[in-house]
């Protein structure tokens, strides 16, 4: 071997661990850094001739487990998902009150029913009366919130598609930017490390909302898909998607009449396409507004037309027609049972009875049409308005309920109805969690070790000194030839 063979080897060693320094460094100081992929130099013996003439760096490698990344992208999805229907139930939950506590639906109700049976003790107490007008309208009044609070929650998903929505748009843009940057990158020979560790985690935060595949594409590009098969990105244009926000939902409105789904290239999806988007926050939100908050809703116009034709009967009743409302009204009108939707929103106390209304609270004992005052001792009636409430009576034709059931039965299957629904969402959500945090913990062991660095960083150490160590050598044995 020549000298200047001997002295080019040993200068392509001091570049190669001069790199491998810089690489681990570059480790040591973003082992906290989120997204951030470890990095591991790429070396190759350097030949000339046929004989070794050194080392080459042929790059830097980013050291990420595809598989392991592919089912944090899946886990993180399934997590938001599961965080979206419970922030829901809960929400609901809390509207509606856990059976026996204090202001929830159910407190209500016992508060009316107590009242009748005070009232019905003391007929002729004015003030007893006024308080079973009052307790009536506070469950009205919590019943409309209840309604109310349900359609807020389909607003608020129905805004939260417009956001993700938006956010994907934006995100799938600048994956398919950095594609064309990392290419150009690539074709240069300089190191896009950086620029995949960004697209990395912009598309970590794609899969929250909907679960994504990776697929590798030449010059460092990649392709995107649902993980039902849905094209996301898949060359330099990626697909655009579009969603027309109604703002506020109202409980008549449903999928075709006021409520949009996703476009997709000018072209609106149908509900079976709409599970090539199933898995993330997406999907959860289109649940919320669609299936899960329409069948509270039900439940609650349900409950609310039960109240209601209990107390609108002629036999409780007898200044009553069969036209007449009740007590409760829908707008003033007996509830039509082909347009109960949305009832729980609309229910109210009779004006009849309401004094600042120009009504009268007698007429809770004497009739809710009688045309006069009858004895102030005559309990019959709010006898017979209790009775009705405690009654077992056959489910209204076209409801949820089924078999007979007092009016308070009814309350408690919805009150657990819900509580179901947030307990189970609940014990998803906790699994879902677990299982998205066994997964980053497997990725993230594959990031940066500050020991095994330490250990490269020594040996890197080690290897500078040998070449510097050969290169002086050369020098002492050139001083020597030019002495002679």
């Amino acid at each position: 071997m020549s000298i200047a063979r001997a002295l080019g080897n040993a200068m392509s060693g001091l570049t190669a661990t001069a790199r491998g320094t810089e690489t681990v460094a570059a480790n040591l100081a973003n082992a906290s850094t989120p997204g951030y992929a470890r990095r591991d130099m790429v070396v190759s013996a350097q030949t000339a001739g046929g004989n070794a003439g050194g080392v080459r760096v042929d790059g830097i490698a980013r050291a990420v487990n595809a598989s392991v990344l592919s089912e944090s992208r899946l886990a993180e999805g399934a997590r938001a998902e599961a965080a979206t229907r419970l922030a829901f139930a809960k929400q609901v939950e809390d509207q509606i009150g856990i059976a026996g506590s204090a202001g929830s639906l159910g407190a209500a109700l016992s508060d009316f029913r107590t009242a009748l049976s005070s009232a019905a003790s003391r007929p002729d107490d004015g003030i007893r009366l006024t308080q079973v007008a009052d307790k009536a309208k506070a469950l009205a009044d919590r019943l409309n919130a209840a309604s109310t609070q349900v359609q807020a929650a389909r607003g608020a998903a129905d805004q939260g598609i417009a956001r993700d929505v938006a956010t994907l748009n934006k995100s799938l843009a600048e994956v398919a930017h950095l594609n064309r940057r990392i290419a150009v990158l690539e074709a240069d020979g300089s190191d896009p490390s950086a620029l995949m560790d960004q697209r990395q985690a912009i598309i970590s935060d794609i899969s929250k909302i909907v679960p994504v595949q990776e697929v590798t594409r030449p010059a460092g590009a990649v392709a995107l898909f649902t993980s039902q098969g849905a094209v996301l990105l898949d060359g330099s244009v990626p697909t655009e998607l579009s969603f027309a926000a109604a703002g506020q939902v109202t409980a008549g409105q449903s999928v075709g009449s006021g409520l949009a789904l996703l476009t997709q290239n000018g072209a609106e999806l149908t509900k079976s396409q709409m599970r090539l988007f199933a898995g993330g926050s997406l999907s959860a939100h289109f649940a919320v507004r669609d299936e899960l908050a329409s069948e509270v809703q039900a439940s609650l116009d349900d409950l609310a037309f039960d109240l209601h034709e209990r107390l609108a009967d002629p036999a409780v009743d007898g200044t009553l027609s069969p036209t007449s409302a009740g007590l409760f009204t829908d707008g003033g009108l007996r509830a039509d049972p082909g347009a109960k939707q949305g009832l729980a929103g609309r229910i109210a106390l009779n004006d009849a009875v309401v004094e600042a209304s120009g009504g009268k609270a007698w007429r809770l004992r004497s009739g809710l049409e009688a045309g006069s005052e009858g004895p102030v001792g005559e309990s019959g009636l709010l006898i017979a308005m209790s009775e009705a409430l405690e009654r077992a009576t056959p489910a209204p034709p076209g409801s949820g309920f089924s078999g007979k059931a007092s009016l308070a039965d009814r309350l408690g299957r919805v009150e657990a109805q819900v509580s179901t629904v947030r307990v189970n969402a609940q014990s998803e959500a906790a699994v879902r969690n677990g299982q998205a945090d066994t997964i980053w913990s497997r990725l993230a062991a594959d990031g940066v070790d500050s020991d095994a660095e330490m250990q490269r960083l020594l040996q890197y150490e080690q290897a500078y000194a040998a070449n510097a160590r050969v290169i002086q050598a050369i020098q002492t044995m050139m001083d020597q030839i030019l002495g002679i």
